[in-house]
């Protein structure tokens, strides 16, 4: 009867190892074709940051630094109930589109080099701009997450380095513009962010390619992606709507969905 028993609930214990393995293994990581259209994945903190660990994290403090060197949160981050405060919600934040007082803000995690946040570049967030940044409801606010190697790191430098002349959203815009149909990872290099730079209309073409190559943003996107993962980020594109977790490359409908459900 005991020997059932044990095997009874070891059986039980390696069903609950498995089941949380899966959920773990599940969230939004970058993989080398865009997925087909998933049901929205939400909770209400941070990936991979329960709250019952959230009390023995090292909390995360606003990084301090301004314009193009801007990362981290917009207040001190010591749990999974702080997560609001990802939201920067600064006047002058060179990578936010949106009204700084809209009802609800999305923090993005995205990579440059990362098929899926090209997927959500050129469908969802479109429509997220015209249905509701531009009526003053939405603010986005993007957060480098430099996952996919050393093109992406690269790549994050060059935005920061059109963001230093205010030309961030047309650099992304650009960029993901020319990964649309490019199967996996573009694999940008200097030449390319160099003419996406000129597509955006960099007026400082000379100073964006001396900023790029000799590395003058390369701590500040080492800075953000440790941010994104000290909360809990551990794919892209990830995002936090209001105190929502969206994960992945979703339709528009679902990020409509939580959207509505924050604005009310």
């Amino acid at each position: 009867m005991k020997k059932s028993l044990y095997w009874i609930l070891g059986a039980v214990v390696l069903v609950a190892v498995l089941l949380i393995g899966y959920a773990l293994g599940s969230g939004g990581k970058d993989k080398q074709e865009p997925p087909a259209p998933n049901p929205t994945t939400v909770s209400s903190a941070a990936p991979a940051a329960p709250s019952t660990q959230a009390k023995e994290v090292t909390p995360v403090e606003p990084s301090g630094t301004e314009g193009a060197f801007l990362y981290g949160p917009g207040k001190t981050i010591a749990s999974s109930d702080d997560i609001t405060n990802v939201h920067r919600r600064m006047a002058n934040d060179p990578f936010a589109e949106g009204d700084i007082d809209a009802p609800v803000v999305i923090s993005e995690f995205s990579d440059f080099e990362c098929p899926y946040c090209a997927k959500y570049a050129n469908d969802a967030y479109k429509q997220i701009l015209s249905e509701y940044v531009n009526k003053g409801l939405v603010r986005v606010e993007w957060n480098d997450m430099a996952i996919n190697g050393p093109n992406a790191v690269k790549a994050a430098e060059a935005g920061r380095a059109a963001a230093a002349q205010g030309k961030f959203h047309e650099f992304h815009n650009a960029l993901y513009t020319a990964s649309k149909d490019v199967p996996g990872h573009p694999e940008n290099d200097i030449e390319d962010f160099v003419r996406f730079a000129e597509e955006a209309g960099v007026p400082d073409i000379d100073r964006f390619r001396s900023e790029v190559e000799n590395g003058t943003y390369t701590q500040a996107v080492t800075n953000a992606t440790k941010y994104g993962a000290s909360i809990g980020i551990n794919g892209t594109p990830s995002f936090i709507v209001g105190d929502q977790y969206v994960s992945g490359a979703q339709p528009f409908e679902a990020f409509k969905e939580v959207i509505d459900t924050q604005l009310k």
